[in-house]
């Protein structure tokens, strides 16, 4: 072999951890590569060079998709500042909806990395860069927004209905994907699917009466928080009346938690902030928000904050506040939008703030849109006249995952 010529070991070796993974060793005349310095380097690239490279032999091929690595990938991913993602929705059905991406700079990935997914879908949820979506025939599939890999999941026992609620969720104790499926309007059943598994299961709830027998629907979107999925519910009975209710991933147990105060109304929110649950209750003059943070699940500990945003009218009328970055700073929505989006970002303590904009799809075109409720958008004719396509924007912190996924329900 000549002087400098590598060569590339494989086999079962240990991590400094102590676990046994498929990591192959690169020797050269004079020194050699120990296994973990390999994976620590490759750790650090983007996923969309470590998708190429899976090319290069073998041993990094199977690296790579080491369940080890995909755990030590996400973790460099999650210590990094995150990207914004945004889903752009519309009902209309000749039109996909896409999912767009921002650096934590504000600058925008490239047109190639803009995904779109098919039409009539709606997302359950994203979690760690796989989003869970749901067709209008029911069937759900989980995609990798970092590698684009999708997988099918398979139906559960129970046909889907169009009342019943599916949620999507990130256990971090047992690192993993789980979705939830539950109906309370007519005979309680909750079932659930553990991504990398075979088939859904019931879910004992034996200790928990979900809704008291009363008539109640969802209402707005699901968020999960630390493992703990939360979204409110409005009674069928009592119009004003809004409860906030959470299914613990790990643990798969169900509770109503309680909200201090005046508890919820038809205009709160839910966000996370540095962490925490948070309950947008109310905005004054449009950029300052007085919020209540969930800060301990389990004891049902809050505490009271209050965001001011360096935001004038002429900036927002009616600014959305999306949550926290991984920058520390707060991101906020626009309340209209013609031809691109724009974002700010507002740092907490010196309350800098600073724009960005992201091109939209075509399908938005160059007329105005003006939001007129929650995170949706309605397009008028001329004239301020009838709407003519209602839109959905809702952002996420966007971390690269490497995950494997394979066409049955789980992983490669």
């Amino acid at each position: 072999m000549d002087k400098g010529e590598a060569t590339i070991e494989t086999g079962a070796t240990k991590s400094s951890e102590g676990r046994e993974s498929k990591i192959g060793r690169v020797q050269a005349v004079g020194y050699h590569i120990p296994q973990d310095i390999v994976a620590e380097i490759l750790a650090k690239l983007p996923a969309k060079s470590l998708m190429r490279f899976r090319c290069v032999c073998k041993t990094w091929s199977s690296l790579i998709r080491d369940p080890f690595f995909v755990k030590l990938h996400q973790n460099q991913s999650l210590n990094k500042p995150c990207k914004t993602g945004l889903l752009m929705s519309t009902k209309h059905q000749l039109f996909n909806s896409h999912f767009v991406f921002a650096d934590h700079e504000g600058k925008q990935a490239l047109e190639e990395d803009t995904i779109s997914i098919p039409k009539s879908s709606n997302v359950l949820g994203i979690a760690n860069g796989l989003a869970c979506i749901v067709n209008d025939k029911h069937r759900i599939s989980v995609y990798n927004l970092s590698t684009r890999e999708s997988t099918t999941i398979p139906p559960p026992p129970q046909e889907i209905r169009i009342q019943d609620r599916l949620s999507f969720g990130f256990d971090p104790l047992a690192n993993e994907y789980k979705i939830v499926k539950f109906c309370a309007h007519d005979k309680e059943q909750f079932e659930i699917f553990t991504l990398g598994t075979e088939r859904w299961r019931r879910i004992n709830r034996k200790h928990y009466n979900f809704y008291g027998g009363a008539k109640w629907y969802d209402f707005k979107e699901a968020i999960c928080v630390k493992g703990v999925i939360y979204w409110m519910v409005k009674s069928m009975a009592e119009s004003l009346k809004i409860n906030l209710h959470s299914f613990d991933v790990h643990g798969e147990k169900f509770q109503q938690v309680a909200v201090p105060g005046n508890g919820l109304c038809l205009f709160s929110d839910l966000i996370q902030i540095e962490g925490c649950l948070a309950v947008i209750q109310d905005s004054e003059c449009g950029n300052k928000f007085k919020l209540k943070m969930l800060q301990d699940y389990h004891n049902n500990v809050w505490t009271h904050k209050i965001i001011d945003i360096p935001l004038g009218p002429k900036d927002v009328r009616y600014p959305t506040l999306a949550g926290t970055l991984g920058t520390g700073e707060i991101l906020i929505l626009d309340d209209h939008f013609s031809g691109c989006f724009r974002l700010f970002y507002s740092d907490m303590g010196s309350k800098r703030l600073r724009s960005a904009k992201i091109a939209l799809p075509s399908f938005f075109g160059e007329n105005k849109w003006k939001r007129y409720y929650a995170n949706h958008f309605s397009q008028t004719g001329e004239n301020n006249g009838s709407w003519l396509y209602s839109a959905s924007i809702f952002s996420f912190h966007h971390v690269e995952n490497i995950l494997p996924l394979k066409e049955d329900g789980g992983f490669i």
